[in-house]
């Protein structure tokens, strides 16, 4: 005996699972959804070719068209030289043409730190509204590095003198012949005369 109510035979299907979808329309889901996500994935490398663009401009040297004409000057006879060694040498030639310091400006004041060689180098406010620099140093080499700075930035407006950035050594094409250590001594004297530039323009103002 069969119990009430149940059909043996001729049963209704049940309804179709509502997760189940057949092949053509998850074919068209997954083509929109691709379609959906390519702007977003062209943007998204947009924003990186952007982002490594930026990167990569913080980190190049400043063009010559940036310093100021005398520094230009220096730097363009630098960069005819091909020879490393051709270059080395011509940095002793300008400490040769460095201008003598008097002894009384080997003072602590006019010292640069941080230096393997000591280095002093005196600004001079004129009345033009210019500055010019004295520098000095117990090695030929250090004395050349101060030579091009000296002769560079001698007859520069103050605001010349703050604009230049400390990465146009590379302009030189110095950095591969110099030990960090001169590097980085070379840096300390574009930094001290350029804090000594602020403050001489600072006392002017006043």
């Amino acid at each position: 005996m069969f119990a009430a109510g149940l059909r043996v035979s001729g049963s209704r299907p049940g309804p179709a699972c509502p997760h189940r979808r057949s092949s053509s329309s998850h074919a068209a889901h997954r083509s929109a959804t691709i379609q959906l996500g390519r702007p977003a994935a062209a943007a998204a490398q947009r924003r990186q070719r952007r982002q490594l663009s930026v990167r990569a401009d913080a980190h190049q040297p400043p063009s010559t068209q940036q310093l100021p004409a005398s520094l230009q000057k220096i730097v363009g006879a630098f960069q005819i030289v091909p020879d490393p060694m051709a270059r080395y040498k011509q940095l002793l030639f300008y400490a040769a043409k460095l201008p003598a310091m008097k002894a009384d400006d080997h003072v602590p004041d006019n010292k640069v730190e941080g230096c393997v060689s000591q280095v002093w180098v005196k600004p001079e406010l004129r009345e033009d509204g210019l500055v010019y620099w004295t520098a000095d140093s117990d090695s030929q080499l250090t004395k050349g590095l101060a030579a091009l700075l000296v002769l560079g930035l001698s007859g520069c407006t103050p605001q010349e003198i703050l604009s230049v950035q400390p990465s146009f050594i590379e302009l030189l094409g110095l950095k591969q012949s110099l030990t960090p250590s001169r590097n980085n001594g070379f840096l300390n004297m574009l930094l001290k005369m350029q804090r000594a530039t602020l403050a001489l323009a600072a006392a002017q103002a006043q």
